[in-house]
């Protein structure tokens, strides 16, 4: 009963608070978001969690702030802290988080000079464990230029860092990426992903270079992707294909070579758009974990649809893997009627029912007040409810 409690409390605080300030934000200039969420997470066989995540949230002409921070039963659970400077053709940024002991500082600026955009991120992580911490740094370098007839340049070197196309978004093809939209959606639409990361290893040594090309010219869109590392050139990404408005259709070819120029990826993606359907088709090929006479063999197929019909939304996801057998199911359902939002995601495996997300909220006034709850067939994995209020 004691969260319980606690709970209430800190959100008749919050919402007093809010209150008090709500008359002289405007006076300011300024916006603000506060937001609480309780999470209640059942622990095999008998036990439970309670977590809380209280989010800050604040904006002004060239600046925003925003935190989260997090407890649970055993107390302190970790702390999100990021704000943002922009000072037209520079911006600066800086994120800190403990999860719940240090965990990585952030330190971003970005310049913007005739339409050349230059980035550079100092990064101080803890890159080993919570009961042997081992802090390390990264540095990684960015450049990005885009050409008035559609061709695009950019360029990512990590030093001390990893995965650096993160920091472009984490694509390896970018408009294949854009292509699979619907494929995105259904794997965040109940439990959205957070911004990926460059990894940060031991050392601050040259780790990766990125180099990418992309062309958008009368419907044809290409882009050319190339992986480097301390031993040479690593990885290499082609992307091939055409992109109509009318109809709106999207037919796109992705190869994936490795530093030899063998293949070890080969994907095959249909796009269209017809109304309020929309149909994504998508084929994989991979290199084989076995020698065979082909360089890559057929590793699955998917296709989703999605349509509209009287203000409701169904998406629907068939897999089928690397024999063309059923592997998953995934439908959602979204349905607004106005003010209050329903989504359901209901996922399917070969073995049958597999998982459930119920998700409903209702905005008022400046007021968001949502609830989730997920379960499988094993019971119930998490229930939360929340709000967040904007003035």
């Amino acid at each position: 009963m004691l969260w319980r409690h606690a709970g209430r409390a800190a959100a008749a605080a919050i919402l007093l608070l809010a209150g008090a300030t709500a008359a002289w934000a405007a006076d300011l200039g300024f916006s603000a978001t506060v937001g609480l969420e309780i999470t209640y997470t059942p622990i095999p066989p008998a036990t439970y969690n309670i977590g809380s995540d209280l989010e800050l949230g604040f904006r002004m002409p060239g600046f925003s702030l925003d935190s989260v921070t997090s407890f649970d039963l055993d107390g302190f659970a970790g702390e999100e802290v990021a704000f943002a400077l922009d000072l037209g053709p520079a911006r600066i940024a800086e994120e800190v988080r403990f999860e719940p002991e240090f965990h990585w500082n952030e330190l971003s600026l970005d310049v913007s000079v005739v339409g050349v955009g230059i980035g550079v991120d100092w990064i101080f992580a803890n890159i080993g464990s919570t009961q042997t911490p081992s802090y390390s740094m990264g540095v990684v370098v960015s450049l990005e230029s885009r050409m008035p007839f559609g061709l695009s340049v950019a360029s990512v070197t990590g030093f001390g860092a990893t995965d650096v196309v993160n920091v472009l978004g984490g694509a390896d093809a970018p408009f294949c990426e854009k292509a699979l939209y619907l494929y995105d959606y259904l794997a965040t639409v109940c439990d959205p992903a957070d911004d990926p990361d460059v990894t940060i290893v031991d050392g601050l040594y040259f780790e990766e270079e990125l180099l990418r090309l992309t062309l958008e010219y009368s419907g044809m869109v290409a882009s050319h992707t190339m992986w480097f590392d301390a031993g040479g050139l690593s990885q290499l990404v082609f992307e091939l294909g055409y992109v109509f408005a009318d109809p709106a259709i999207a037919i796109l070819t992705c190869v994936t070579l490795d530093g030899s120029f063998a293949p070890t990826e080969i994907d095959a993606v249909l796009d269209v758009l017809v109304d309020t359907v929309r149909f994504t088709s998508w084929t994989r090929f991979a290199a084989p974990l076995f020698p065979v006479p082909v360089p890559v063999l057929f590793a699955g197929q998917g296709f989703v649809v999605s349509f509209e019909l009287s203000g409701v939304s169904v998406t629907s996801e068939t897999d089928f893997d690397d024999l063309f057998l059923f592997e998953a199911e995934k439908i959602a359902v979204t349905a607004t009627i106005d003010p209050i939002t329903f989504v359901s995601l209901t996922t399917f495996d070969a073995a049958g029912f597999e998982s459930e997300c119920l998700q409903a909220s209702v905005c008022f006034s400046g007021v968001r007040l949502e609830t989730r709850a997920q379960f499988s067939w094993e019971g119930v994995e998490l229930v939360s409810f929340g709000f967040e209020l904007e003035f």
